[in-house]
Formats: structure tokens, C-alpha cells, sequence
């Protein structure tokens, strides 16, 4: 199969989204990533350049991988980073995918910086799939990541202030994008923003902002992105299965309601929030805020942090579902990829990419 064949189309979506829906993540929580009602027109929406790969029997498609590239700030520098993600093999299928060096030489491109990923530390099937292809691919371990499923109505506390938190209006969305991309810079991983609509589904009424007078202290937005990809509880097992019976007393105490089986998941993501100074106090009201937004028409809120954060020691007294993961850089011995290293303690994940 020459490399070329690899590249997925329009067409494809439907049976790229059987495979992705072929099996679930396992744990105690079994979950499936899904994308519909169309995978391929997903990716698509998730980036401006985006890249899905197959691998096919006859006519069949066994596998799948896709690539987004996006520029990010790394060190207060603008970079193209790739992200691959949706590796899965057809659960039906019983060869080999044949994810080979031709399709590996497909994904390496020397325009980009800086090419990563992310795994669930109970998938061990994909960083298997990853070393089997050691001599093309290289893995390192960035950073563990946290990302937290929040009832909103949980509680936190807040200190005293003066500030004003309002959503954000069509006027704002100058200084708005000023003020992202400034404190965004200082961050590594965090998002080049020259215009929203390059984020699909989200506005400038979606981002809220915490102000001092008419200065921008800290800003976040609420990003629904079900309508396009969507987390699927497929079972519970263990103790998980008897705490989906107790959902009462969980929610009672102030924990997310544990989802129903086999029903997409409906949530928002907390998305670009950065805040001056990396002020925890500011974090800390924003969040309670945002919060209580939330709680009006949503059940859960979702964001990620790592432990190095400067807001992870406010995430960390919150009670909430984590779901764990492994961020790992991607290296291509034969590319022509810059030097680029990230600071973990100025690492911004944008949980709504991952």
C-alpha cells in the first residue's frame, strides 16, 4: 500500500465512526470516544488543517488515526503542533492494521514544531501500538494530566472581593483577544487565538470574563462541543458499578452525577481560561462563577489541569471524577523538527483539544 492510500475521505466518516465506536477504553469506567454523527467531518471541525488516516481490508476499513495541527505558544513563541489522536484498530478486526513506516512518514511533516499526544493510563493497548514502531517513532513522557468531571453545584470558597464577572458581548472581542493571547504567550501548549471562528461552535458569549473596573483580569469560556464528539459510558464495572446505584448520596455530598450507560454525555468545557499574574484567588472566583453559570443548564463542567498548574491546589480540594492521562511528545528520528521544550510548570492544556 503506497503512503497515499492512507488518507481517509469524505466518505468515510460513517465507517470511521464504527471503528471508533468498536470497542471502549477499559477500567472500571468503560468509555467510548465517539465522533458522530459524521468522524471524518469531526476532525475536520477541530481544526483548520486536519489530516485522517485509515488502514483498509479490501474495502474494508480496519483502522484509524488523525492528525490536527494548530499553533500554539511555546516558549512566547508561535509554533505548528500536531496532534494525533483517534488511534483504533476495528475490534472486530482479527489481522494487523498495517499502520506501517509508510504511514508514519505520512504524518511527519518538517513544517511542524512540535508533535504530541495524549493516552488514558489504563489504555495500554495504544502505547503498546506506539512501541511497536519504536524505531520511527520515539515517545516522551510530558506530563500526567488531570482531567476533573464537576458538579457544578459544588462548593468552594471563595475570598472577598470587588470584581465584576459578566459574559462576554460582541464589543468586548478585541481586548478579549488582546488579553488571551498576552497571557496566553506565557503559557506553553496554550492556543494562538487570531479570530474565533476558527474554534468550531463557539462565540465570543461563550467566554466570561472577571473585570476590575474595565480591566481584564481573568477570562474563560464554556464550550459546548457534544454536538460533533461526544464520551459514551458503554458499562461500569467493580465498585463502579454499585457507586452508579448510589448516584443520590453521591450527588447529595456534591459529586457529578455518575452518567447513564450508552447516552452521550452533555457538558461543557472549560476552555482558555488564563487569569493575570497566574493569581490563584482569581482562578478561584472565576471558577466559582463559571460554576454557578453551568449549574443552570448542565449537569457536570469538564477541565484539565496538571499537578505543576498553579490552579491545581484550588482543583485539588474540589470533589470530582478524574479521569487520568499521559501527554507524551512525539519524536521522528529522520524529521527536521525544531528543539522545542516545554516547561511543566507553564504548561497549559486546553482540555477542549484533548
Amino acid at each position: 500500500m503506497s503512503g497515499s492510500g492512507y488518507r481517509a475521505h469524505p466518505s468515510d466518516g460513517k465507517e470511521i465512526l464504527r471503528v471508533l465506536e468498536s470497542s471502549a477504553a477499559a477500567g472500571r469506567v468503560e468509555v467510548v470516544y465517539s465522533r458522530r454523527p459524521d468522524a471524518y467531518e469531526s476532525y475536520m471541525k477541530e481544526s483548520g488543517e486536519a489530516h485522517v488516516f485509515v488502514a483498509r481490508d479490501g474495502n474494508a476499513i480496519t483502522g484509524t488515526c488523525a492528525e490536527l495541527v494548530r499553533e500554539v505558544y511555546i516558549g512566547g513563541e508561535i509554533c505548528r503542533a500536531a496532534y494525533l489522536c483517534g488511534l483504533k484498530k476495528d475490534a472486530e478486526y482479527r489481522g494487523r492494521i498495517g499502520f506501517g513506516p509508510e504511514f508514519v512518514r505520512e504524518l511527519r511533516k518538517d513544517d511542524i514544531d512540535y508533535y504530541y499526544c495524549s493516552v488514558l493510563s489504563e489504555n495500554a493497548d495504544i502505547r503498546s501500538s506506539f512501541e511497536k514502531c519504536s524505531s520511527l517513532i520515539s515517545m516522551r513522557r510530558i506530563a500526567d494530566c488531570h482531567t476533573c468531571v464537576v458538579n457544578p453545584k459544588a462548593r468552594i470558597r471563595i475570598p472577598s472581593h470587588n470584581f465584576t464577572f459578566r459574559r462576554a458581548r460582541g464589543s468586548d472581542t478585541e481586548r478579549l483577544l488582546d488579553f488571551l493571547n498576552a497571557e496566553g504567550r506565557k503559557k506553553d501548549m496554550f492556543p494562538v487565538i487570531r479570530n474565533l471562528d476558527a474554534f468550531y461552535g463557539l462565540a465570543v458569549e461563550d467566554f466570561y470574563m472577571l473585570l476590575n473596573g474595565e480591566t481584564i483580569l481573568a477570562a474563560a469560556a464554556l464550550w459546548d462541543q457534544t454536538a460533533y464528539k461526544q464520551y459514551i459510558v458503554k458499562r461500569y464495572g467493580g465498585w463502579m458499578k454499585l457507586a452508579r446505584l448510589c448516584n443520590p448520596f453521591f450527588a447529595a455530598m456534591r459529586y457529578c452525577r455518575l452518567p447513564k450507560e450508552n447516552e452521550p454525555m452533555a457538558f461543557p468545557v472549560l476552555s482558555f481560561c488564563v487569569c493575570r499574574g497566574d493569581e490563584r484567588n482569581l482562578f478561584t472566583i472565576l471558577l466559582h462563577e463559571m460554576m454557578q453559570i453551568t449549574a443552570k443548564r448542565y449537569g457536570m463542567l469538564v477541565f484539565s489541569l496538571t499537578e505543576d498548574h498553579f490552579a491545581w491546589p484550588v482543583m485539588n480540594g474540589i470533589r470530582c471524577i478524574r479521569l487520568e492521562s499521559t501527554l507524551y511528545e512525539l519524536d521522528f528520528p529522520w524529521s527536521k523538527q525544531k528543539n522545542r521544550s516545554l516547561d511543566p510548570k507553564h504548561l497549559s492544556l486546553e482540555c477542549g483539544w484533548l
